[in-house]
């Protein structure tokens, strides 16, 4: 598997892994992680509810630790790539790994 395709468990690990230690999230902007678990609430939302509340909450709870600015950050470049790769990415997934990647995602 290309690493340009990696499964969205691993994804989404990436993102909780950056979140929890501050010296990964040097790696990967805040742009891109909020981003990245905005991308997969929003397709996974309508699939299966409850598989995005965990990921409500590790972005609010990084809005609150790390005082981010939501909205300026939805303004930015990395923010709408990030957010526009992985939406596409998981859309393009059949509708039952869709679902899969939905509920092992956080």
């Amino acid at each position: 598997m290309s690493p340009s395709y990696s499964t969205p468990r691993s994804v989404a690990m990436a993102l909780l892994a950056a979140l929890a230690v501050p010296c990964l999230a040097a790696g990967s902007s805040a742009e891109q992680i909020v981003g990245g678990i905005e991308a997969m609430v929003f397709v996974c939302l309508p699939i299966d509810a409850k598989s995005v509340k965990p990921g409500q909450e590790i972005l609010q709870r990084a809005v609150e630790q790390r005082k981010l600015d939501l909205p300026a950050i939805r303004k930015t470049e990395a923010y709408r790539n990030t957010y526009n790769s992985e939406v596409n990415r998981m859309l393009s997934l059949p509708q039952r790994e869709r679902l899969t990647a939905c509920q092992n995602a956080w």
